[in-house]
């Protein structure tokens, strides 16, 4: 019956009703909480009528809030002097602007804008969380000069931002400008720092040669670093292009490269439909997300391809020790954690270390998910805790701010800057957030 599959979906704390209005290529809903008057009715009003009447409509519990949107990005530039030369000289142009990672840290928003094409005036950028202007302008990080594409050692193209315990952010710039059109490498791949105190960039490692592959892409970085001794971390970078896994020592300054079948990417599950647009990637080693340690101080990194519908994990012990990865079969210590089910194809994953959830992107489904790893990973235990087909299109990546218990997510329709153009008449790019509170509660009533 609806009235009980309703219950058991959405938790009596998260309970509302959502009413239909026009919305753009599907339905999109506005909150209104039930009141003591709304659930008598429901309790007296025939059941067959009320069948029908949410078969008219949807019904569901959606945790998320919007806090920023574009219809296209724009730059806080000095002055218009400056903003008509960057125009002027190709270095902005507003169409290619496509917002993709974020983070937070105190009051700073940061976004990357990857250069997938040329007129990107700024890779890396900040925003207030307090911004009036649920619109605002982007900021450059640190500085303006730091993002000149034609500076020698400016940040050229940064997808995701990760930040540790001990206020640093960390990132792998590809180095690549205009990748999609004629693919300029400007800077070595390397591994990149920043004290967010200061402000200053803290490190610049080149990668190694026996580290990439012709085909490396760096896609997404875990931090593994205790806050008591912050000059011993370990950094873990997915290589969704040549299938590896590459680990930075802070420690030692030096890197190491890993290799393994379950980096590449499923045959099977590379299909992706996103606005209409049907596609297929062969992107594999994707999203990590990083549990807390155990007795033995050791961590288990759970991975997966972007195209693939399975999980996997390691254990840090092994991917930090070049002696036991010197052991040709050190290969038998990876694992497979479990399948998610059809469509849940997706970039990144988040580990919250307070309750042991992990959530993940679903590009294919436009939604976020999660998986309690206290259970069995399969599709009855993978679920859905927010949905959106207008303003959760291919959900890119998300975050967990552990100081505030919040969850972050951007959505950007990527495929659209590929395949097609986005419509500047319409919102394009959106940012989230949501309690983690309502989140692990949303996950943990469906097992209810």
């Amino acid at each position: 019956y609806p009235i009980v599959g309703f219950n058991i979906l959405c938790p009596r704390s998260m309970m509302t009703e959502y009413i239909k209005r026009p919305g753009r290529g599907s339905a999109s809903f506005t909150v209104v909480p039930f009141s003591k008057p709304v659930t008598r009715v429901l309790q007296t009003v025939n059941m067959w009528y009320l069948i029908l009447l949410l078969s008219l409509s949807m019904v569901t519990c959606d945790p998320f809030k919007t806090v920023f949107s574009w219809k296209q990005v724009d730059y806080n530039f000095p002055n218009e002097t400056t903003r008509n030369a960057y125009k002027t000289s190709g270095d902005y142009i507003k169409e290619h602007v496509v917002p993709l990672g974020l983070n937070v840290w105190g009051d700073k928003l940061f976004i990357t804008v990857p250069r997938w094409k040329k007129g990107v005036p700024a890779n890396l950028n900040y925003i207030s969380l307090n911004n009036d202007n649920k619109s605002p302008l982007l900021n450059p990080y640190p500085d303006w000069e730091s993002n000149d594409i034609h500076s020698p050692d400016a940040l050229v193209n940064i997808l995701r931002v990760r930040i540790d315990a001990c206020d640093r952010l960390w990132a792998v710039d590809s180095g690549i400008d205009d990748i999609l059109g004629e693919f300029n490498p400007v800077q070595p791949k390397k591994l990149i720092a920043i004290d967010l105190k200061t402000n200053k960039i803290i490190l610049r490692y080149p990668f190694k040669d026996s580290d990439l592959k012709p085909n490396t892409f760096f896609a997404d970085t875990v931090i593994d670093v205790d806050p008591k001794n912050c000059s011993d971390a370990y950094v873990y970078n997915s290589d969704l292009g040549g299938y590896g896994l590459v680990v930075y020592s802070m420690a030692k300054n030096d890197s190491w490269r890993i290799n393994h079948n379950y980096f590449y990417f499923d045959p099977l599950n590379g299909e992706y439909n996103v606005s209409g647009i049907h596609f297929q990637w062969t992107d594999g080693m994707f999203g990590m997300a990083l549990s807390p340690p155990k007795e033995d101080r050791s961590k288990t990194l759970y991975f997966h391809p972007m195209s693939g519908i399975h999980e996997f994990a390691v254990s840090t012990s092994l991917i930090k020790n070049q002696t036991a990865l010197a052991d040709p079969k050190y290969w038998t210590q990876f694992h497979v954690v479990g399948n998610k089910g059809p469509l849940t194809q997706g970039t990144s994953s988040m580990y919250d270390l307070e309750t042991g959830i992990i959530y993940f992107t679903q590009l294919n489904k436009n939604a976020v998910a999660c998986w309690d790893t206290k259970m069995d990973l399969n599709p009855d235990n993978f679920r859905i805790v927010a949905q959106d087909n207008e303003k959760l299109v291919f959900p890119n990546d998300i975050i967990i701010e552990p100081k505030t218990r919040k969850f972050y997510c951007l959505s950007d329709n990527l495929p659209v800057l590929q395949y097609s153009e986005y419509d500047v008449n319409q919102t394009n790019f959106y940012i989230h957030v949501a309690s983690l509170d309502d989140l692990t509660t949303a996950c943990r009533a469906k097992a209810e």
